[in-house]
């Protein structure tokens, strides 16, 4: 009797993306704006215009807005196939962070299941339209808050959690919130958070505290998550370290803002750094600027590590490609944009700018927040040709997981 396949999430790294979604609420096309007003139209459209031919995006949007969609479309440089998918007179986009709505479950690295915690029409256009099953979860767990890693899952603390919070700050017992959480996918759940007493620890800067290769026990009770989600100040890269994943992790720097909001952020963030080095993943840091949103005026960070990653060299590339939020053409943010696309080009990618993501700022989201992969190539070898590209430089030996 041949065993049944493990449960599998489509991962944040590895093979091609093949199959992509987004959700575009009415408010977006509210006069359509290109005058350099705020309009969430620009960073979407330059991502769809940033995607290979070879990629089908399916965008989700009211029905009464298909007109409207449709000439927007039509003015985009896009190669991709773009596919307007119009919701049914009852139901409408009240979001764009369709992230967050559903998981996306597979068999033989193709999409089989949609999983959502509530009734969604979002979710169920995308299974009607691909053919998939759509059915209930009962893990209450927005895709923002969780990377799917080769071999992990890193989750937001918050949402591993039981809704009654933690009674005893020193229960070493796995919540049965975490334990649901693990029943989604195989891979073993990792914690995103930090220690109260961690915070202002210089130890916590390092990027790696040992050679763990089983992580010690975690008091649950006493972690606390910085930010909403995990997707904010993290990205999975589908590398390894001296046999530990490696994930970039945002170190915030104040920039025309206060530099008391960008200290109390980063002391979070370099709790939760070392919380992640024990266990056991290597650590890279890279720069987000901290500063007012162009439209609110608020102090929010700019979240460079929302992307998409793959780790596999398309054919007509020498690199794979990584999708990094842009901030510059609308911000004096240039610098920024141009080191973090050196950080991901120094790890062996082609890194893809996508410009306008200021436009989201004030709405704490970016790039990965506004999408959700549906379907990609499984990472392996093709055609003889090796599954990712190798940087000769000695500064960064890192290698694909």
């Amino acid at each position: 009797m041949t065993a049944a396949p493990p449960l599998s999430l489509v991962p944040d790294c590895g093979g091609l993306i093949r199959t992509i979604a987004l959700a575009l609420p009415a408010a977006f096309f509210a006069g359509d704006r290109t005058d350099g007003g705020v309009s969430p139209l620009i960073p979407i459209g330059n991502l769809l215009s940033a995607l290979p031919s070879d990629v089908t995006a399916l965008v989700l949007i009211d029905g009464p807005c298909l007109a409207a969609a449709q000439s927007w479309l039509s003015r985009l440089a896009a190669t991709c196939t773009a596919e307007l998918l119009p919701l049914d007179a009852t139901s409408s986009v009240s979001h764009p962070w369709i992230q967050d709505v559903f998981h996306v479950r597979t068999a033989d690295g193709i999409a089989t299941e949609l999983l959502c915690a509530s009734e969604s029409a979002i979710t169920g256009e995308l299974a009607n339209r691909l053919g998939l099953a759509a059915n209930a979860s009962h893990v209450t767990l927005p895709g923002g808050n969780q990377l799917v890693g080769p071999d992990f899952r890193l989750v937001g603390h918050s949402s591993l959690q039981d809704d009654r919070g933690m009674a005893n700050n020193t229960a070493t017992e796995r919540p049965q919130q975490w334990q649901r959480v693990q029943a989604l996918d195989y891979r073993t759940v990792r914690s995103f958070g930090y220690r109260p007493e961690d915070l202002g620890n210089a130890s916590a800067s390092i990027a790696l505290t040992s050679a763990n290769t089983s992580p010690p026990a975690i008091t649950f009770g006493k972690i606390h998550q910085c930010g909403f989600h995990v997707d904010q100040f993290v990205s999975v890269t589908g590398l390894r370290r001296d046999g530990h994943p490696l994930l970039l992790v945002a170190d915030p720097v104040a920039h025309e803002c206060n530099a008391r909001n960008a200290m109390d952020l980063k002391r979070k963030l370099d709790a939760s750094v070392l919380l992640l080095a024990q266990q056991g993943f290597a650590i890279l840091r890279n720069p987000i600027p901290v500063l007012p949103a162009i439209d609110t005026n608020k102090c929010l960070p700019r979240l460079y590590n929302n992307v998409l990653v793959e780790n596999i060299v398309r054919s007509d590339q020498e690199k794979p490609f990584v999708w990094v939020p842009h901030f510059g053409d609308a911000e004096t943010l240039d610098g920024f944009d141009r080191e973090n696309r050196k950080i991901w080009e120094r790890l062996g990618f082609h890194a893809i700018g996508v410009a306008g993501w200021s436009h989201f700022a004030s709405r704490n989201g970016a790039l990965r927040c506004a999408t959700k992969v549906i379907n990609r190539q499984p990472a392996q070898h093709t055609d003889g040709k090796q599954p990712y590209f190798i940087s000769n430089t000695s500064q960064y030996p890192w290698k694909l997981c």
